[in-house]
């Protein structure tokens, strides 16, 4: 049975048309990996159409990941995510998309029956609203260094961004071996599960690691994630890694320097408000 605030929600945002059987593809507005996955859960079909608005709703409704259905004629699809792209690819096309509104960057929260915050760092801006990391001023050897372009060092780092114009990297050149830089979560979390997603660049012939970790408190961090070693001159996605967060618990992206041509860099870090 569905609460009242979700019938609002249904009646108000979601309605059916019923058009060709051919359907687009949705994605990220920000994240268009290569090859192009499409972010689609599943596809929803019905013996009888008058049944398919019904069917829709309620599978949209009881997956926390679906935030849109894509109508296609005798059947629709649930669509992971939001601020979904639409990406032309045959002009008769005539399905057509609903989704949960919630304000530009938020999630629609099934078990709290109202919209939380996507929190996610692209760099593009200084300072960003709505990055969640900020730099540890305490803890590390230096700093994650802002920049666009090609690092400073031509051996090693990208030559751009994986997103927009900007990332952030680690510049091996004027630290010692063993060095790290830390970013660290600067909001306070609800207790729950993330999914922390996002993309790096580890090329260089002296790499070191990237990790990944939580800290509780004082207590020692936990490493989530890590890589080591030369990952070749490509941006690189990480799919989603698992994060039990509450309020005493934080986020920590460290990098650490082996040798000289030893860039690390990362971009587009997004926590989702739900599991991986």
């Amino acid at each position: 049975m569905f609460t009242m605030a979700q019938k609002v929600i249904i009646l108000l945002l979601f309605s059916i048309f019923y058009g060709t059987e051919h359907c687009e593809n949705f994605r990220y507005t920000k994240d268009v990996a290569v090859p192009n996955a499409i972010q689609i859960i599943s596809n929803v079909s019905t013996e009888f159409l008058n049944y398919l608005s019904v069917a829709c709703i309620t599978n949209c409704m009881s997956n926390i990941e679906c935030n849109a259905i894509d109508v296609c004629g005798t059947y629709c699809r649930l669509i992971r995510g939001w601020d979904s792209l639409y990406t032309e690819q045959d002009v008769s096309t005539t399905c057509q998309r609903f989704q949960i509104e919630c304000a530009a960057g938020q999630f629609y929260d099934r078990a709290l029956e109202r919209c939380v915050a996507h929190d996610y760092c692209d760099f593009e801006a200084d300072p960003e609203v709505s990055c969640f990391l900020t730099e540890d001023l305490a803890d590390d050897d230096g700093d994650w260094i802002r920049n666009t372009g090609p690092t400073n060092t031509g051996t090693t780092g990208p030559n751009a961004a994986r997103f927009g114009s900007f990332y952030k990297y680690m510049d091996s050149a004027p630290m010692k071996r063993n060095e790290v830089v830390t970013m660290i979560s600067s909001k306070v979390f609800t207790a729950r599960s993330y999914c922390l997603t996002f993309y790096y660049h580890m090329s260089g012939s002296q790499m070191g690691d990237l990790t990944v970790s939580t800290q509780n408190g004082t207590q020692s961090a936990v490493t989530k994630w890590t890589r080591s070693g030369n990952q070749g001159d490509v941006w690189i996605q990480v799919p989603g890694i698992d994060l039990k967060l509450d309020s005493q618990t934080k986020i920590l992206i460290t990098a650490k320097r082996d040798g000289n041509a030893a860039d690390i860099a990362v971009d587009l870090f997004e926590l989702w408000p739900y599991p991986c």
